[in-house]
């Protein structure tokens, strides 16, 4: 029953944008949505790949299979889950409890953001999406984490609402 309540509540938070507000306490620190892209991109990579797989030529940089990047990026992932988990437990809130078990929030949280990833790729954007996979090459996966979150905090208006509510930088 547990997983059920954990799983409805991580779902519950994606149906409503994550967090409505950015509030100091409802935002995501830098260094904890850095750790999260880290964690998400490997699973982002194979759900292009799964959503683009009809589109872009095999051999496509997006399309090889076990590519030595890939299990850097998977590295890298495996090594930004603590930081991670405290991004995801920050954007849930209350509605997920502290101590739950790493066995059920890895799986449901790589469900619901490769979900939320899947939703957004359209197949118009599969090239663009292999070229900027193909540009980003030499950096590693911290690294495109970092200048990722410096876009989002970058384009940021006042009001905006995000699925990932980083926090401000010091003025």
């Amino acid at each position: 029953m547990k997983h059920f309540i954990v799983g409805a509540a991580i779902l519950g938070l994606v149906q409503s944008n994550i967090a409505q507000s950015q509030e100091p306490d409802k935002c995501v620190p830098p260094a904890q949505a850095e750790a999260l892209i880290t964690y998400i991109l490997p699973k982002a990579v194979k759900a292009a790949r799964s959503k683009c797989s009809l589109i872009l030529p095999t051999q496509a940089a997006l399309m090889e299979e076990n590519s030595e990047r890939l299990t850097n990026y998977q590295i890298a992932s495996e090594a930004a889950w603590p930081k991670a988990r405290e991004a995801v437990t920050a954007i849930a809130g209350e509605k997920i409890p502290r101590d739950v078990d790493d066995t059920l929030l890895k799986p449901m949280t790589d469900a619901i953001f490769i979900g939320m990833i899947s939703q957004e790729i359209k197949s118009k954007n599969c090239a663009l999406i292999d070229k900027i996979y193909t540009d980003l090459a030499p950096m590693p996966s911290t690294n495109i984490a970092s200048l990722t979150v410096t876009i989002i905090q970058a384009a940021a208006k006042d009001d905006d609402k995000t699925n990932l509510p980083i926090c401000k930088p010091p003025a």
